[in-house]
């Protein structure tokens, strides 16, 4: 008896050094071709279904939306999770329009990956201007960066708005009556 456990013991312990092969990291997609296409739902007809196949990588859809009644901005992910070279699809909220369709690696990549950003109107009484900065990411934490222009002088100066985390959106905005010449995500 005496023997069989430290035979139990050795083997126990032996197969304890063996290590279990590494696990591959996912593929980025590459290769990736997009499309906009219209959508008939009943009497509405819209430009917001997003078309995404790529030739490598295991992927979903992601949409950047605009609801064009208020000029807001988001995000709007697909269900439908593939690996190249199929093709998969996001569509857009009921009427709202596509304005980018790009390619989320599956599962999402570490650290601050997958970021798109964009600029909408901001109303403020009677004054009306292209000032408020929008970032949303795929992972990681970030904040908007957004370089913004005074019309009046011509100066540019930078702000940066909260910080968020993936997948949700950050916000940030120019001074009143300025505008968003460009709009990025920066890790926080």
């Amino acid at each position: 008896m005496k023997r069989f456990f430290s035979l139990l013991a050795m083997v126990v312990l032996g197969l304890s050094g063996l290590t279990a092969p590494a696990q591959a990291l996912p593929a980025a997609p590459t290769g990736c071709t997009t499309s906009i296409e219209w959508v008939q739902e009943g009497n509405n007809y819209y430009y917001g279904r997003g078309n995404l196949q790529c030739t490598t990588g295991r992927y979903k859809a992601k949409l950047v939306c605009r609801n064009l009644q208020t000029g807001v901005g988001y995000v709007k992910y697909g269900t439908l999770v593939v690996n190249a070279p199929a093709t998969t699809t996001a569509t857009c909220n009921t009427g709202n329009v596509a304005e980018g369709v790009y390619a989320v690696t599956d599962p999402p990549a570490a650290g601050l990956s997958g970021c798109v950003s964009w600029a909408e109107w901001v109303h403020e009484g009677n004054n009306h201007y292209f000032g408020r900065g929008i970032a949303q990411c795929d992972t990681g934490s970030y904040r908007v960066k957004i370089t913004c222009q005074n019309l009046q002088t011509g100066q540019m100066y930078v702000v940066y708005g909260q910080q968020s985390t993936a997948p949700n959106t950050a916000t940030g905005y120019c001074y009143s009556g300025n505008v968003a010449q460009s709009v990025e995500a920066v890790p926080q």
